[in-house]
């Protein structure tokens, strides 16, 4: 490694790597939640790897740059760096766990993390499958990226780039973390729609992936449904994708739901159960922290 990149040549031949894949909206950016300086990773990490923005955000990609993994940049969404989301969350808490002696065994991890804020699955959004071909990068409100497309064409390079490594390489986990924005379309479209709109996604990164495990957030920001519209319909279409979180992991075997409200500290009947910022709807730190714990422990699993 020089500088950070991973050259052609790999430090470990051969020894297999960890793949996590962080895909979503606002809460997979970690938005509304910045690190304390800290906590900032600065310094490339030695065992941890991501693909930074100014090498791979780019519709005609023809290889996969990574580099030493740090907070900011790595995300190939929007730009907003060094918060708390669940891929930095997990990038600290793995490379801890190898300083501190690695008593789990972990090889070294390499991440792909791509999130834009307030980007649905449905028509009027970014991760729409049908969204043409375009790649404005940018901060929330200014970026406007065809996910669906961008993440297909990264998610191609990825043997490419491990065999350029001469590595061997699992995929840990292709987290979703979105639909909050969807709950705004109208129930009759969701659902004649949002079914068949998650199998096109998935259904076509499960191919390119040679079929990895797919876990899928479960909504339960309920507070912020009841906020934002007092009818009620916006609590019952979360309801709905949420029932569509439950068809897709039973059409793809392997897959599963992450609760949030398992988290230790989850109280019933405080507003946004103690999970959540002030606006009822971002996650805090210490919930994303879990999240990536819980992370690395599974990945430690044989």
């Amino acid at each position: 490694m020089k500088d950070g990149i991973i050259t052609e040549k790999a430090e470990n031949p051969r020894k297999k790597a960890s793949v996590f894949i962080l895909l979503g909206q606002s809460n997979a950016v970690g938005h509304g939640v910045p690190m304390k300086e800290e906590d900032r990773i600065a310094v490339p990490l030695k065992n941890v790897f991501g693909l930074h923005r100014r090498d791979n955000q780019s519709l005609d990609v023809t290889g996969l740059k990574w580099s030493g993994y740090t907070s900011a940049g790595m995300n190939l969404g929007e730009t907003q760096d060094d918060t708390y989301s669940v891929a930095n969350c997990l990038a600290a808490l793995w490379q801890e766990h190898i300083d501190s002696g690695n008593a789990l065994g972990l090889g070294d991890l390499y991440i792909i993390h791509i999130a834009v804020g307030a980007e649905g699955v449905t028509r009027e959004y970014m991760w729409y499958p049908q969204k043409p071909p375009v790649l404005v990068g940018g901060k929330l409100g200014t970026a406007d990226i065809s996910l669906f497309g961008f993440s297909k064409r990264i998610f191609s390079l990825l043997d490419a780039s491990f065999a350029k490594m001469n590595r061997d390489y699992e995929i840990i986990g292709v987290h979703w973390r979105g639909g909050e924005n969807d709950v705004t379309e109208s129930e009759e479209y969701l659902k004649r729609e949002l079914k068949g709109i998650y199998e096109e996604i998935f259904d076509a990164f499960r191919s390119i992936l040679r079929y990895p495990p797919l876990v899928f957030h479960r909504l339960v920001c309920a507070d912020r449904m009841k906020d934002m519209d007092a009818t009620g319909v916006q609590l019952k279409n979360m309801e709905y994708i949420n029932s569509v979180f439950g068809e897709l992991v039973k059409r793809y075997p392997g897959s599963r739901i992450f609760d949030a409200a398992e988290y230790p500290g989850y109280t019933e009947g405080v507003r946004g159960g103690g999970i959540f910022m002030p606006d009822a709807v971002h996650y805090t730190p210490e919930v994303n922290r879990w999240v990536a714990g819980r992370i690395l422990r599974a990945a430690a699993l044989p």
